[in-house]
């Protein structure tokens, strides 16, 4: 046991590394809340329109993610070995993944966004081909701004990870702090058409979001160049990245892109089988990972700084070190999680009443949200154990852990039982989601066994 209780100074070290991303992504997901409850003071049917956009979003989102997150690694090892010259060019792999992200998520939006929004608008009544065509309308709505402001995320996404890696938590929160302030106001205006501006619903959400995204990603641009970071020194007067290295950073960086893209391909699919039992579910299920999401920042903070922590001590080639601080951070976000997941079962029969929808769905939504709390913990590990094994480069085996085990065994359970049978959606939840406690079996042997631990810095 004492292996897994760090010192006072281990925690010190930790608490500076995750308290400045906990505040900026807890002010986000918390305006997230209240654009939410915003949207949801109108009808269940924006709430769900708004849902099924943003989880199509959130693929790409999700695949910006894991796209910059192979050169990310790098980045964090190689600040870890002062190697500045190697850091810029893992930089630059990381803005040309970030443009490609980008072009081909907007032309697949702008192409097929009816289609993926259609397929999960399925009326109450679950009729073969009936489609709840105003949840429809409110979808293609919100998505449409949203697919307009994708550049921003990207860049967003670029510079915000790229300041976490070389430790510098605290500018990506002062940006997000402005950033979600931003989107409060606007959302306030233009929803509900506010202070002379026009009453635009939930097209003035995903404007209100639009807005905010650039306002985020010109701080970070302005402060990332005033104070003349690393990163931003000489990236496109000479903007070439050395053969060897290039293929490095793509032999990383194609396996946790693909992870990505199927794990939150995984999320979305789990979505439309539950949105096959009608509207209210879907309302359901948005309240609750609503609700959650801020929950979950605790245990993704944690994740972040278990990411940066490792990755700059095998950086510095203090293996014996990064192994040991591992295990202490998993224990640490396990009892942390404990804590937050009680929290988070005492609230979630009053949260849905914030929204305007019948008692079927606050009920399912209470739930959906006791499910998540009684399994926060087991979450908050497989995060860890996901982020330690992809610091050290073993992105081949994250595939395996995180989203093979999504398709193989998560996915079918959900898709199948909603599907073909008549039992409760929310029995159904409870078998898929409780899988992952066979996933944080294999993840805590995987990590026992040691051979994350490298020092990339050295290929």
């Amino acid at each position: 046991m004492k292996k897994l209780i760090g010192s006072r100074l281990f925690y010190k070290e930790v608490i500076a590394i995750i308290i400045p991303i906990m505040i900026q992504q807890g002010i986000t997901t918390f305006v997230g809340l209240l654009d939410n409850i915003m949207v949801g003071r109108l009808n269940v049917d924006a709430i769900a329109g708004v849902s099924i956009a943003n989880q199509i979003i959130f693929i790409v989102t999700i695949a910006l993610v894991g796209g910059l997150a192979g050169p990310g690694i790098f980045i964090a090892q190689y600040y870890g070995a002062k190697d500045e010259e190697a850091l810029k060019q893992a930089f630059r792999a990381k803005m040309i993944l970030a443009v490609i992200i980008t072009v081909v998520s907007m032309v697949v939006l702008f192409l097929f966004g009816e289609t993926f929004v259609r397929a999960f608008a399925k009326n109450d009544d679950q009729s073969l081909g009936v489609y709840n065509e105003t949840v429809i309308r409110y979808g293609l709505d919100y998505l449409r701004v949203i697919t307009l402001g994708l550049p921003f995320l990207a860049g967003v996404q670029l510079y915000a990870s790229t300041f976490r890696e070389v430790a510098q938590t605290k500018v990506p929160m002062f940006a997000g702090v402005i950033s979600v302030l931003v989107n409060l106001t606007f959302n306030w205006m233009l929803i509900f058409g506010l202070m002379g501006f026009p009453r635009l619903e939930v097209q003035g959400a995903a404007i209100a979001t639009f807005i905010a995204r650039i306002v985020e990603f010109s701080i970070l641009i302005i402060i990332a160049y005033k104070y003349k970071l690393v990163f931003t020194q000489g990236i496109f007067h000479k903007f070439e990245i050395e053969k060897k290295r290039f293929k490095n950073l793509v032999k990383k960086s194609l396996p946790l892109l693909t992870n990505e893209l199927l794990w939150s391909s995984s999320m979305t699919i789990l979505l439309w089988a539950y949105s096959q039992r009608g509207t209210s579910v879907t309302a359901a299920y948005n309240i609750s990972n609503t609700v959650a999401n801020l929950f979950f920042i605790i245990f993704g903070a944690l994740a972040t700084g278990i990411a940066v922590m490792v990755g700059n001590e095998l950086g510095a080639n203090q293996i014996e070190k990064a192994k040991e601080n591992a295990f202490k951070l998993l224990f640490f976000s396990v009892i942390v999680c404990l804590g937050f997941g009680a929290i988070l079962a005492v609230i979630a029969p009053f949260v849905p009443y914030l929204y305007n929808v019948t008692q079927s769905v606050r009920d399912q939504a209470t739930q959906f949200m006791w499910v998540i709390s009684g399994l926060m913990w087991i979450f908050a590990f497989n995060a860890g154990c996901f982020f330690i094994l992809r610091a050290g480069g073993l992105v081949l085996t994250t595939l395996f852990f995180d989203s093979f085990f999504a398709w193989i065994v998560i996915l079918p359970i959900a898709v199948i039982l909603s599907l073909y049978t008549t039992i409760p959606v929310i029995v159904i939840y409870l078998a898929a989601e409780a899988t992952n406690i066979i996933k944080a079996f294999i993840g805590f042997h995987i990590v026992k066994k040691g051979k994350w631990a490298k020092n990339l810095t050295h290929n």
